[in-house]
């Protein structure tokens, strides 16, 4: 993972090589949760909706053909919850707190002021904290991903996608949407394998919102020194 990690950033560089530089940052919330895999038993029936917000710095570069490099540092607080479905004021929760470093393909479709976007890429998170909450809830099963330590360190994928509306030149705004693919390590996101678990991972579909300047402005392509229009073409060979 970590030499896919390398020449993807590599690769990456050399199509955001004199292009458009912005910074910005992002804010949003994630509905959270984790899937947890067991022979007998489905352990994600008790969880419930469990939004947990993300805030982050992003640095983007983009070039003429809207292709280019989006990295980002976040602090994301990721985890689940679960109820008692007879008594819902008995309930479960863990929180995690991350730095999370995401570094995506960036893509933007048309060179209007408003253009849809596709990002994908992959990240490394690193534990921050960890905490737990409870009311009197009792799992009637005997696992014990309650009290299990998370890992330091997990890995994943992002996929996610959006709108950005360039209101100037040197600013712009934007909306997304992303989906969360956690590569659990080992098989899971604990340092030890809870009995019974067979396998485990975090997950999360979130919503942001963010604004971005543009340090080094992207240039049109009429704008380039020597860009000839297509229909001028003709002229310049008579």
């Amino acid at each position: 993972m970590t030499r896919f990690i390398i020449t993807f950033l590599f690769s990456q560089l050399a199509i955001s090589l004199s292009a458009q530089f912005s910074v910005g940052v992002r804010y949003g919330y994630a509905n959270c949760g984790i899937h947890l895999e067991a022979q007998a038993f489905d352990l994600e029936y008790y969880q419930t909706d469990f939004y947990l917000p993300q805030a982050g710095l992003v640095v983007a570069f983009n070039n003429k053909r809207n292709a280019g490099l989006q990295m980002e540092f976040i602090y994301a607080q990721k985890g689940w919850k679960e109820i008692d479905d007879t008594f819902p004021e008995l309930y479960f929760s863990r929180t995690i707190n991350y730095l999370e470093i995401p570094v995506f393909s960036h893509f933007e479709i048309g060179h209007g002021p408003i253009r849809p976007v596709i990002l994908v890429g992959p990240y490394v998170a690193f534990k921050l904290s960890e905490s737990a909450d409870s009311n009197n809830f009792n799992h009637p099963n005997d696992y014990d991903q309650y009290h299990q330590e998370v890992r330091n360190i997990s890995l994943g994928l992002k996929a996610g996608i959006g709108l950005r509306y360039n209101i100037s030149k040197r600013m712009a705004i934007f909306a997304e949407g992303r989906y969360d693919i956690q590569i659990a390590g080992s098989g899971d996101i604990f340092a030890d394998r809870p009995n019974g678990i067979q396998a485990s991972r975090l997950k999360e579909i979130s919503g942001t919102f963010g604004i971005l300047w543009h340090i080094i402005p992207q240039t049109p392509p009429e704008e380039k020194k020597g860009y000839v229009p297509k229909e001028n073409l003709y002229d310049l060979e008579e």
